[in-house]
């Protein structure tokens, strides 16, 4: 579905960005077998990703997780990863245009998922991110139960932790996503403003997941353009607190639609000079 290419577009154009200018994450990467795997796993897999599209091939990503393959897992982080990683390999092969490849590799990440016996918040909020992308390769029964899923498992996330960012965020742009005459669009913001206003508990232990307020901030941006609201996406600071993200990975890129790329490019560009020259 187009919905599913758009956004996973953003996601994969984000994580290119961020590991080019950040020169850590090849540190980190550089470090012996000896060291924690799971230090710092996620800019890990990161600057993994970068280098697929670089060298044009998954192999930066397979051996993340082969790593991760030898790691005994005491607290469930271990699949945790290893299904982030099947997950941005999947988005891997779709950027190559390797459809097939990709659902079948998104069918291995939910699996992995699947198999976690006392699944966390974080491990809901990822399962539901990973079926909100596979639901592009479904059709017909198959794909409205995989829709329910999105919303079970994003809520149970948010049962269990109600703070939780990824799980207002898959809810948001499952919401944004969805076609109005199937009930979408009716809580976008109201999600997304969840996403990008909830602390996040995990920045103080690079072992677990930071990812979504970005893409929450980028996805409210997008709605807020979309439906005319410019005034208001600047007047809240949804713009200024993002601006590096917004305008370094060149998120309008994926929106749909000339008229709308123009006003977002117009605004990135009114938006950048009112905040360099405060």
């Amino acid at each position: 579905m187009k919905r599913s290419i758009v956004l996973f577009v953003l996601l994969s154009a984000f994580v290119v960005g961020v590991c080019m200018v950040n020169a850590a994450c090849g540190a980190s990467l550089s470090r012996t077998e000896s060291d924690d795997v799971l230090d710092g796993i996620q800019k890990k897999i990161e600057l993994a990703m970068n280098n697929c599209f670089v060298q044009n091939t998954a192999a930066p990503l397979d051996s993340l997780f082969t790593k991760l393959n030898k790691l005994e897992d005491g607290n469930g982080m271990v699949p945790y990863w290893k299904a982030y990683i099947t997950y941005y390999k999947s988005v891997f092969y779709l950027k190559l245009g390797k459809k097939e490849d990709s659902g079948k590799v998104i069918k291995e990440a939910s699996a992995i998922l699947n198999d976690i016996g006392n699944k966390t918040s974080e491990t809901y909020a990822l399962l539901a991110l990973v079926q909100s992308f596979s639901i592009q390769f479904a059709s017909g029964m198959e794909a409205g139960r995989i829709s329910a899923g999105i919303r079970e498992n994003a809520g149970k996330a948010l049962e269990l932790d109600s703070t939780n960012v990824r799980g207002w965020y898959v809810l948001g742009s499952n919401d944004y996503y969805t076609p109005a005459s199937f009930g979408g669009g009716k809580k976008v913001e109201y999600y997304l403003k969840k996403a990008t206003s909830s602390p996040d508990k995990n920045t103080d232990d690079s072992s677990l997941p930071t990812w979504g307020r970005e893409y929450a901030y980028a996805l409210l941006i997008q709605y807020y353009m979309q439906n005319d609201r410019t005034d208001e996406a600047n007047i809240k600071g949804n713009w200024t607190n993002n601006l590096s993200f917004f305008w370094n990975h060149c998120a309008f890129n994926c929106l749909k639609g000339r008229n709308l790329q123009k006003k977002v490019s117009t605004f990135v560009f009114s938006s950048r000079s009112n905040f360099l020259n405060r």
